[in-house]
């Protein structure tokens, strides 16, 4: 498997680099863009999928434990009222766990951190850029489990979701998100492994739900 990503730094994604620059297309000609950088944190629940043994068709599934999730939401007004572009990141440290011995010879579980990656846009159907919002976006989800030896994952993901904006002052919000995410797996690929690993997804892909809240600071 190709390595994106070291086991000590972490290199630039190319989906970084295409929505960096599609941000920077939105910028540009937008000299009357206002922009909103928000930091959150959040609970995240949810996550199952099933994975089995090469060898011994051995079938387990596989959970991620609820735990707390941190990140940070970048916001650009568009032309038209009550739309924004939205830059979404997250990061989740949890620990996925089996009924069985099937991640290491050891050990029922392994730690994972999950982050997330996502473009899309926020709609506000009283036209403004306060109050109540629809939002959607697509990137990519890695899972990167602990120890380091451990091989990482990147997979394409979407979240779609709502939430309120309340405008505290003229530069600062408060911001409440409940947002789906669902993280598309490749069934019959290999999980967390060393390079001898015999365990493979047996999975599409996996849900998560994520409640946050933060301060949208605008400029």
């Amino acid at each position: 498997m190709t390595r994106l990503f070291s086991q000590r730094a972490l290199r630039v994604p190319r989906p970084t680099l295409l929505l960096s620059l599609i941000i920077a297309s939105l910028l540009a000609p937008a000299t009357r863009a206002e922009v909103e950088i928000a930091p959150f944190a959040g609970f995240r629940m949810g996550g199952e999928f099933d994975v089995s043994d090469r060898d011994t068709d051995e079938e387990d599934s596989l959970e991620f434990k609820d735990s707390e999730s941190f990140g940070v939401v970048m916001n650009v007004d568009l032309k038209e009222p009550g739309k924004q572009a939205e830059l979404y990141f997250s990061r989740q440290e949890t620990t996925a766990s089996t009924s069985n011995q099937l991640l290491t010879e050891d050990s029922y579980s392994v730690d994972v951190t999950i982050y997330q990656l996502q473009f899309g846009g926020l709609y506000f159907p009283g036209h403004k850029n306060t109050g109540g919002f629809v939002s959607g976006v697509v990137g990519v989800t890695r899972l990167d489990p602990e120890p380091s030896g451990l091989d990482e994952h990147h997979r394409a993901s979407i979240a779609i979701g709502g939430g309120y904006k309340l405008a505290l002052t003229e530069s600062l919000l408060a911001r409440f998100d409940l947002r789906g995410v669902y993280t598309v797996l490749d069934s019959g690929g290999s999980v967390f492994c060393d390079g001898g690993c015999a365990v493979r997804f047996d999975s599409s892909g996996y849900g998560q739900v994520e409640a946050s809240a933060g301060l949208a600071f605008r400029f």
